[in-house]
């Protein structure tokens, strides 16, 4: 994925996190709670991973692969 569309979906992914986080939170204060709760704290962890995963990089695809020992290294 290019950089560009990186950016771009990580602003789509904040913007809903905002979004779902002012729903949550208008949804608690109406039943007289002061903070989001747990659901909030869940959004949160979601749009954490999504970015992480949205930017993760693509090099480390195979760890195995790049192993610096050779395989009668591993056998003794």
């Amino acid at each position: 994925m290019s950089k560009t569309a990186k950016i771009i979906v990580t602003i789509i992914v904040v913007f809903a996190f905002f979004m779902l986080f002012a729903l949550v939170n208008a949804g608690r204060e109406a039943s007289g709670h002061s903070t989001p709760g747990i659901l909030g704290l869940i959004l949160l962890a979601a749009a954490y991973g999504a970015i992480r995963a949205i930017w993760k990089s693509g090099k480390d695809k195979s760890k195995d692969s790049n192993n610096d020992y050779p395989d009668s290294m591993l056998q003794k």
